[in-house]
């Protein structure tokens, strides 16, 4: 479970009731969440995309750049540029984003001078798919896309954060985002944790449905202690690590760890061994190794198929506080 609370007795007027105080603090979590929409969303992705990705930290794609924000947004707002568009590769509408953009002026200039022209430019970054945009239209891979009149078209995959954009290379904007807050390490992880997911295989069309609910916090803060060896795979690495607040609450056992190569996480990370401990920035995306492991398993395990939103974080950026051995 993600929060280690013990039951706590209450007494009132004589009677005893045993009320578990990880209700009463999911509930307040909950009751502080935003409002959001219920409606389910499907992501219908082709098998051999969750195959060839599951254990791949980016994707390359040759990129048609559709709209892109006219200036990055201010540090308060996150700092990213968002760049809308569409990619063979992906075959999904597509939001493509430079993290502290502002930094970022040779790549920022050359997506503007493509933009709503029909040039491709080619874009490396981490693959995300995510439901914090998806509307309401269920997003099918392969399916015929017209331009976007808008940088933010209803969408579940990002290129987020870039690493390069055509000879540009970002690799040095994935540090933290100064003048940003971003979400609460206890709240964001409750959501996370939390969110339910319904997987749904077609084997005629060789495609699996993943249907789910709108998802936020986009950024969260918080510290990992890595569980055990690393798995470096051609483009960066994963590492299972548990997960804790800011005060060093235990929040999750043990979650998928995402580094893409030549990151400044990644070179940090890769210093590390079992049980130490790193303050990091990261987003969450689908964990598409789950998804897989779900669907190969579901004749065995049925329920598999119902279990909460496979996830893991991507790790965006190490802070200065960060590897403090816990030995």
């Amino acid at each position: 479970m993600p929060l280690r609370i013990r039951p706590h007795k209450v007494h009132l007027k004589g009677a005893s009731f045993v009320t578990s105080l990880r209700s009463i603090v999911a509930a307040t979590y909950l009751a502080s969440l935003p409002v959001v929409s219920h409606a389910q969303i499907e992501i219908t992705l082709k098998n051999s995309f969750i195959e060839n990705y599951k254990d791949r930290t980016t994707i390359e794609a040759t990129y048609t750049v559709d709209k892109a924000h006219r200036t990055p947004n201010p540090p308060a707002k996150d700092g990213d540029m968002h760049i809308a568009g569409r990619a063979p590769q992906i075959g999904l509408a597509t939001v493509a984003e430079i993290v502290n953009a502002a930094s970022e002026s040779a790549a920022v200039a050359l997506v503007h001078s493509v933009e709503g022209t029909g040039d491709t430019v080619h874009i490396t970054g981490a693959w995300r798919i995510w439901c914090e945009h998806a509307g309401i239209v269920a997003q099918v891979q392969g399916k015929k896309l017209a331009p976007f009149t808008t940088t933010n078209p209803p969408h579940v995959f990002e290129i987020h954060p870039i690493t390069q954009v055509g000879a540009n290379t970002v690799l040095d904007s994935w540090v933290p985002i100064d003048g940003y807050t971003p979400k609460e390490a206890g709240a964001a992880f409750l959501n996370y944790e939390n969110r339910k997911s319904q997987i749904t295989v077609n084997a005629t069309r060789n495609t699996t449905t993943i249907t789910t609910t709108m998802a936020g916090y986009n950024y969260v803060e918080f510290k990992m202690v890595l569980n055990g060896e690393q798995q470096e795979v051609a483009d960066g690495r994963f590492v299972m690590a548990q997960v804790l607040d800011l005060q060093n609450e235990l929040l999750v056992h043990n979650r998928r760890m995402v580094f893409v190569k030549g990151t400044a996480p990644e070179q940090k990370v890769q210093t590390l061994q079992a049980g130490d401990t790193l303050h990091v920035l990261g987003i969450p995306r689908i964990d598409l190794a789950l998804v897989s492991y779900r669907v190969r398993n579901r004749a065995t395990r049925p329920d598999a198929l119902t279990w909460s939103l496979p996830y893991e974080i991507l790790v965006v950026a190490v802070y200065s506080d960060t590897a403090s051995p816990s030995r």
